[in-house]
């Protein structure tokens, strides 16, 4: 991979062997991507709709499912040291992977960078107006903190791995005290109100997955980089399953406490307001850099840049999200960004038919298509609509995996190798 001002330059090209890094680092990335205010406000949601054992429990059987989904899409990304959108040029052919898949990703995540972003703008220039007495336009915070953050993107992982080892033991930290100082604030009263129950179990395993699934269905962006197919395991588990449910938790807990999810906003309200804002803008920065650096690489693809591009493609897609979310565009879109779940979800599952079923597992067994794979396009589209249908986004990576089975046995598959396949791009 080329490298320059030891920025990661190239986006597609498949990472070769001596570029692996080591699963702890990984990990550490993976935290970093589960710590971020939507995670506070999903375990908030739950303790809203049920009582709090039952929404924790379901909350942690979501991420049971994104660690399970997660770890088989991201040995596919390890195996061949490719990018999630690369690895679709298989299943949905390079047009398919490129036209499809690679724009819902990008859109998707070019959002996600501007809510976000808008969050960690709003609460700065709250803090500098109340606690400093300077007031900061909310579009220029927006702006500030966005182009700090898409800084990490565009150096690629290793500045990823940087940020990680500094913030996620600081968060836990943090996490830690403002839980502590909630419950001496507030007390354990809280815990034993009542709540009627609005959502079913199932509906909290659901929306569990539903905050994580972009991430889910685009491990191989992070996992290409692991050394094995134990070690992406590892990376994956330790990675996000504790610093998912820790997060989950504590959006639980802190709601029923303090009446506010958002563990920033608790350490402001118990006195240490610098704390606070410290917290909430670097679980932005962990989760907004990888959303940033994984749009950039979809982008990549999608628009046929070159592939040496990635670094100034990555500032484009951040900016876009930045700017958008800084101009309030984003706020009235966060419907369709939910709807796209629908659209990402059946890629998943039929990468993941195509790969290990039809492909047996084995990277020698990957071959890129030419064109459409229209075996992969229609069971994909079938998987999205029956999960639409039944308004269950994680029912879309089952719908196409057994769809694309079925399917492929009376279309096979150009993934196969039949005529039309392109020469094989393989890790070095």
């Amino acid at each position: 991979m080329e490298k320059k001002n030891n920025a990661e330059a190239n986006a597609l090209t498949p990472i070769g062997k001596n570029e692996r890094k080591s699963w702890i680092s990984m990990a550490f990335v993976q935290a970093g991507i589960c710590v971020c205010v939507p995670s506070f406000l999903e375990g908030a949601l739950l303790a809203e709709a049920m009582p709090v054992w039952p929404a924790i429990i379901s909350g942690t059987l979501g991420y049971v499912i994104v660690v399970v989904v997660m770890s088989i899409l991201g040995m596919m990304g390890c195996d061949l040291g490719m990018a999630s959108c690369t690895l679709t040029k298989s299943t949905f052919g390079d047009k398919g992977g490129r036209y499809i898949v690679s724009l819902i990703f990008a859109i998707n995540l070019i959002g996600w960078v501007g809510i976000q972003n808008g969050v960690c703008g709003e609460a700065f220039t709250n803090f500098m107006s109340e606690y400093a007495g300077i007031e900061v336009p909310l579009v220029v915070s927006n702006i500030l903190w966005g182009i700090i953050m898409l800084l990490t993107a565009v150096f690629g992982m290793s500045a990823l791995e940087k940020l990680d080892y500094v913030s996620i033991p600081f968060l836990i930290v943090v996490m830690a005290l403002g839980t502590y100082l909630a419950i001496k604030e507030y007390g354990m009263s809280g815990m034993g109100k009542e709540v009627t129950q609005t959502m079913s179990f199932l509906g909290g395993v659901g929306l569990s997955f539903n905050f994580y699934a972009v991430g889910t269905i685009t491990a191989a962006d992070i996992t290409r980089f692991q050394k094995s197919r134990k070690d992406t395991i590892k990376s994956v588990v330790w990675g996000v399953f504790p610093m998912g449910v820790i997060t989950l938790v504590l959006g639980v807990l802190l709601t029923k406490i303090a009446d506010n999810y958002d563990i920033s906003m608790v350490l402001i309200a118990v006195g240490i307001p610098v704390f606070g804002v410290l917290a909430l803008i670097l679980s932005t920065w962990t989760t907004n850099s990888t959303n940033a650096y994984s749009a950039g690489l979809d982008i990549v693809m999608a628009l046929g840049v070159p592939d040496h591009r990635r670094r100034e493609v990555t500032i484009i897609a951040g900016l876009v999200g930045t700017v958008l979310g800084a101009v309030g565009i984003l706020n009235h879109i966060e419907g369709f960004l939910s709807f796209l779940s629908f659209l990402v979800c059946p890629v998943g599952g039929v990468m993941m038919a195509d790969y290990w079923i039809v492909g047996k597992g084995k990277a020698e067994n990957w071959h890129p298509v030419k064109g459409f794979n229209w075996t992969g396009v229609a069971s994909w589209a079938l998987g999205a609509i029956i999960a639409y249908l039944f308004k269950i986004e994680y029912l879309g990576i089952l719908a196409g995996f057994v769809i694309y089975l079925i399917v492929e046995k009376f279309v096979p598959s150009q993934s196969r190798g039949a005529d039309g396949r392109l020469k094989e791009e393989k890790a070095s």
